[in-house]
């Protein structure tokens, strides 16, 4: 059997080994065509990629189909892409090694893919069709819509300046009709000026007169009183002046007077007698049971025989009963208080925190014990006083035999200044204490186990 060979078949032949020969170069054969369809492919899927993100500010049709268009292309580009990354390593741009296996991959890339670049491309080119007139469609609405825009802007901006022309306009009339009111007001501000000018011109000319007179009045006056002073200066006689400082008396009330340092305890004494006439310690100051006391020493009492020091303090203090069985300084002895709460005073005695009345114990002993009438109390102090007054001796050793002067409380509530009298006849020798009652001294002692007796 014999084969026939034709023509036809050997330029088939002699085509194929042509393109063979051409795919194996390394320009311009299957190397390079593999290179530049993979560029081509992937600036097309960045380009696809793009218009996958495109946007709009109002909702558009247009975009949706770019994007189902763009999405539709995708698809095809990215599974052809994964088919042709085998040949990389030897058709790829970073490709040196020349071996069998490079050859076979041109040969391969070279007859096998062609036609699947062929149907891509065929694809591809009806998509990309329909994308350019999308984009050239949505071009021509971003115009117009910006051309609207711009329209609306146009026609807010006149209607902006036929405001503004308007307001300038008034304000021009504004200022028109203000520049008259601001001429007038000056004009009349300067007829008040002149008016007022003139009548400040002449007020002050007579101020200024005024206060010239007042000046010359002052140097007269200044002038009399050096006349004064010179004239008191040399004509006072310092015989009838004061030359030391007064003694400062507090009374059992707490009212201070100065004495004067020229006086001595008797005019003192007739001094604090006088002020006692009447009211509340009246009574005991008429007896004489009240003691004076220097403010730094209050334990030892002025009599007729001390000396008062020029400026120094007086207390006068009234005697009082001793409302406790036994003497004691640390109690408050005033009715309605009887405070523990006391502090100590540096001249002496002690202070209630309370009702700040200073009291302590006295030596003296009370010579008033009960009053059952006011009236015989006055009678008794005008009859003592006019006794005194005549030069006579006192009759109060007499008054008191017929006496008794009642413990008034109201009266000791108004005393700030008091001393206890040491009216106590029962004294405990183990410990000195006074007691004003026998019975008070026995429980005394039987508490303390002290021995018995008065």
């Amino acid at each position: 059997m014999s084969v026939g060979i034709s023509a036809r078949d050997v330029l088939a032949v002699s085509s194929l080994a042509k393109d063979i020969c051409s795919c194996l170069k390394e320009i311009g054969g299957a190397k390079t065509e593999y290179q530049d369809l993979e560029r081509e492919l992937e600036c097309l899927q960045k380009a696809l990629t793009h218009l996958d993100r495109l946007q709009s500010k109002k909702p558009s049709p247009t975009i949706d189909s770019i994007r189902f268009a763009a999405l539709s292309c995708r698809r095809p580009l990215e599974e052809f892409l994964r088919k042709i990354r085998r040949y990389e390593t030897s058709l790829g741009p970073e490709c040196t090694k020349k071996s069998l296996q490079g050859q076979l991959d041109k040969i391969r890339f070279r007859f096998g893919q062609s036609d699947d670049i062929r149907k891509l491309q065929n694809y591809l080119s009806v998509h990309l069709g329909t994308i350019n007139i999308l984009l050239a469609e949505h071009g021509l609405e971003t115009m117009m819509l910006a051309s609207e825009e711009a329209e609306s802007e146009r026609l807010q901006i006149h209607q902006r300046l036929d405001d503004t022309q308007n307001l300038l306009h008034r304000v021009q009339d504004n200022i028109s009709a203000q520049t008259a009111t601001v001429l007038n007001g000056m004009s009349i501000l300067a007829k008040v000026h002149s008016i007022v000018s003139g009548e400040t011109q002449s007020s002050w000319a007579s101020m200024k007169e005024i206060v010239a007179k007042a000046c010359v009045s002052t140097q007269q006056i200044y002038s009399v009183v050096l006349d004064i002073k010179a004239s008191i200066a040399s004509k006072v006689d310092v015989r009838w002046s004061f030359f030391q400082d007064p003694l400062i008396c507090e009374d059992a009330l707490g009212r201070k007077f100065p004495v004067p340092s020229e006086y001595d305890f008797a005019m003192l004494n007739v001094i604090i007698r006088q002020r006692f006439q009447t009211g509340p310690g009246s009574a005991e100051v008429a007896l004489g049971d009240f003691e004076i006391t220097e403010a730094t020493d209050r334990s030892s009492f002025l009599s007729e025989s001390s000396f008062l020091r020029p400026g120094s303090s007086l207390i006068m203090a009234i005697l009082i009963e001793n409302p406790f069985p036994i003497m004691t300084d640390e109690v408050c002895p005033m009715p309605r208080c009887g405070s523990s709460v006391t502090r100590k005073v540096d001249g002496g005695g002690r202070i209630c925190c309370r009702c700040n009345v200073w009291f302590a114990v006295s030596t003296k002993k009370r010579k008033a014990t009960d009053i059952e009438d006011a009236s015989m109390v006055q009678q008794v102090i005008q009859e003592i006083l006019d006794h005194i007054m005549n030069g006579g001796e006192s009759t109060q050793n007499t008054t008191r035999k017929r006496l008794k002067i009642t413990y008034n409380h109201e009266s000791v509530r108004a005393y700030k200044n008091v001393s206890l009298a040491n009216n106590a006849h029962y004294v405990c020798d183990e410990c000195r204490k006074t007691f004003k009652r026998a019975a008070h001294l026995r429980r005394h002692q039987l508490s303390h186990d002290a021995p018995k007796y008065i």
